[in-house]
């Protein structure tokens, strides 16, 4: 059956990008904060707005004062963002606040150029000459924790009023690491992450003795370097990565010998995977060939657990699947969701670095690509239905 994908709505800025965050505080409007490199000029963040029902695009541009690597927006307010600054300044990572942040919807007068404060510096050791390059907030509230990434050490900073504290340390000259590309938390234990090196994935338990933190390894879980990584919100023992060699592949922590699913629809390097934080049957892609995939995965899926009414992705076989009803696998009345693609975004002329579903609505998705076009699209009307009903 043909998808009609629905139309794509452009936010344009003459400024090279690489970050893009969804504002994680807000639940009740769709919003997303990018930063721009600063290479040639000043530096930006911009706080982008989708209004779905009007199906329009509103934003506020805050000044910063060095180019931006990364960001992350904090899950315990919606108006912080964790910073990654892109030189060698005195505070390559800081936490900062975006000033006159409107709850309801964004008018012409908060388009004015706006300010941002600094509310805590995190400290780098001048002994480590890797700047860092990623940073991840723990998806929950509770834990005002963030990674920040270099490709010699993750360090995990606790945040308090009005301070940072650095509370663990990953060294990747201390455990036999290549360079560190990328941490994803875990989504609801509050110390333990998985991290991406060469062609490596590794979890970590922090609460155990440094000799003994990692709990897991894929030695081999791309043929080439494992670029992006993303943990299932909804059954927390399924990872997803994408890597050089083009692909996408699922695992299970717990059974990682093989991985439990493989998507070939990308032609180059994969910089961004992500599952949808309520319906994990969706799956998103984005890379350096320009292209942002939306796949269906529901066979190793939360839905499909659910459907054959078992404990583990190990057990559901397609007897199961065959026989799924309308609780989130498929419907009697209607077309039951299956794997595979289910469109491909051909928006951007770039490469593409992130590609992010919204924290408030479920159904829409933004991708950001180098040259500073950011591009919000929404689930297709047909795949949304066999979802739902």
């Amino acid at each position: 059956m043909e998808v009609s994908r629905g139309a794509s709505h452009v936010y344009g800025i003459e400024r090279h990008t690489l970050c893009l965050t969804p504002v994680a505080g807000d639940t009740q409007r769709c919003r997303f904060a990018l930063g721009t490199l600063g290479i040639t000029e000043p530096s930006e963040i911009h706080l982008v707005d989708f209004d779905s029902d009007e199906n329009s695009l509103a934003s506020i541009v805050y000044k910063h004062t060095c180019g931006i690597r990364a960001l992350a927006s904090t899950p315990w307010d919606s108006s912080q963002l964790v910073v990654v600054n892109n030189a060698s300044v005195d505070v390559p990572v800081e936490l900062v606040r975006l000033n006159n942040v409107p709850e309801g919807p964004m008018s012409s007068r908060d388009a004015l150029e706006q300010s941002v404060d600094s509310i805590a510096a995190l400290e780098t050791p001048s002994a480590e000459p890797q700047l860092p390059h990623a940073v991840v907030c723990h998806p929950s509230s509770n834990n005002k924790t963030a990674a920040v990434v270099s490709s010699a050490s993750v360090r995990v900073w606790e945040f308090g009023a009005p301070t940072a504290t650095q509370t663990h340390t990953i060294w990747a000259s201390r455990n036999a690491m290549d360079d560190i590309e990328a941490a994803a938390w875990h989504p609801t234990a509050a110390v333990q992450l998985s991290t991406a090196d060469g062609t490596c994935v590794r979890s970590w338990d922090l609460r155990l003795d440094p000799k003994s933190q990692q709990t897991m390894a894929i030695e081999y879980a791309h043929s080439g370097k494992v670029r992006a990584l993303d943990y299932n919100p909804n059954l927390p023992y399924v990872l997803a990565t994408g890597g050089d060699d083009g692909s996408v592949r699922l695992w299970d922590a717990r059974s990682p010998a093989t991985p439990l699913m493989e998507i070939a629809n990308h032609s180059h390097w994969i910089y961004s995977v992500a599952f949808n934080p309520n319906h994990d049957q969706l799956l998103l892609s984005a890379g350096a060939d320009g292209l942002v995939n939306l796949e269906s995965t529901v066979s190793v899926s939360s839905a499909q657990v659910v459907a054959a009414g078992l404990g583990g992705l190990s057990e559901v076989d397609s007897d199961d699947e065959s026989d799924a009803g309308s609780d989130g696998s498929g419907s009697d009345r209607g077309e039951k969701p299956t794997d595979g693609l289910v469109v491909q975004y051909d928006d951007h002329e770039t490469s593409v670095y992130a590609a992010k579903w919204s924290v408030a609505d479920p159904w829409v998705f933004a991708s950001l690509s180098f040259d500073g076009r950011l591009v919000i699209n929404t689930v297709p009307r047909e795949e949304k239905y066999k979802i739902l009903l």
